[in-house]
């Protein structure tokens, strides 16, 4: 283990404790990485959880990304943003809107997508808003950033991802202590080669053990953004996620209801009482009406 970012997090009483610990393995790699940066190339890293969440993928995910901001200033005298506003997203259309502000702005930034499996997983693959955030990881590499991929399943993201997008993956996981309390704060690296083989030979059964993984990492509690404005963060893309999918659902019901009324020509009383017959749940004539009118709205 070795402290970095000293200069950032000063500790005047004991300034052999300033700054955090970092594996060196981890450093090591990185420290490829922005050796190359400048020679026009840019980088996606992915971290995942063994499906889990919970265990600590942020955590790691936020200390690099500030070493890579701290030492694209001390290698190449070049200041980039680094705080919860300017270079994390939670949502694939502020993944775009800041990754397009970071690469015109500031290239060589980090960039992180947490909740990156929200937009992600191989199962929305038709969805628009999934196509969006693919098609801008194939084509912000001009943007020279360091991206950064948060989300519990690896298995999850589609092959172009997993595979050849990204440059490496580290996998976070926690284990149980003497008196079994769960401890986070560990990891295995995965290579480019390890990762591929990971993908094809675990994929089916979602396991992480199909392959040797290169290293095995520790790392320790340290936030380097403001946790309050984070978590505050983090907490508000949920919510509002979680309201989208809410309406997704409110639009699918009206839209039965009207082809119910429109196609099958079962009056409003009708429907209300099948589908209480069906759920158990008083549908009064009223609720129906106003999902029809809702739904002739969203057409319109």
């Amino acid at each position: 283990m070795v402290r970095v970012c000293e200069e950032w997090f000063p500790n005047k009483e004991h300034p052999e404790k300033s700054g955090f610990y970092m594996d060196d393995q981890i450093k090591m790699q990185l420290d490829i990485l922005l050796k190359n940066i400048k020679n026009d190339w840019d980088f996606t890293c992915i971290i995942t959880g063994q499906g889990e969440v919970r265990v600590g993928k942020s955590m790691i995910a936020m200390q690099i990304a500030c070493y890579w901001a701290y030492m694209i200033f001390k290698l190449y005298n070049k200041k980039v943003p680094f705080s919860c506003k300017d270079n994390f997203v939670f949502e694939g259309k502020k993944l775009i809107e800041i990754g397009n502000k970071l690469g015109q702005s500031h290239p060589y930034s980090p960039l992180i997508y947490d909740e990156a499996g929200a937009d992600l997983e191989g199962r929305k693959s038709m969805q628009q808003q999934t196509q969006d955030v693919i098609d801008f990881y194939r084509e912000c590499g001009q943007y020279n950033l360091f991206n950064i991929l948060v989300l519990p399943e690896f298995f999850d993201l589609p092959k172009g991802i997993a595979l050849s997008r990204s440059i490496f993956l580290i996998d976070v996981y926690y284990v149980a202590d003497e008196n079994c309390i769960f401890q986070r704060g560990y990891l295995n690296f995965f290579s480019r080669r390890s990762k591929k083989k990971l993908y094809i030979y675990g994929k089916k059964e979602l396991n992480y053990n199909a392959t040797k993984y290169d290293f095995h990492a520790r790392y320790y509690k340290f936030y380097p953004i403001d946790e309050a404005e984070y978590r505050k963060e983090k907490q508000d893309a949920l919510v509002r996620r979680e309201s989208k999918r809410r309406s997704k659902f409110l639009l699918q019901r009206d839209a039965l209801m009207y082809l119910l009324w429109s196609d099958f020509h079962l009056t409003q009383e009708k429907i209300g009482q099948k589908m209480e017959a069906l759920t158990g749940i008083f549908v009064p004539q009223e609720t129906v009406r106003d999902a029809l009118s809702h739904f002739k709205i969203e057409n319109e």
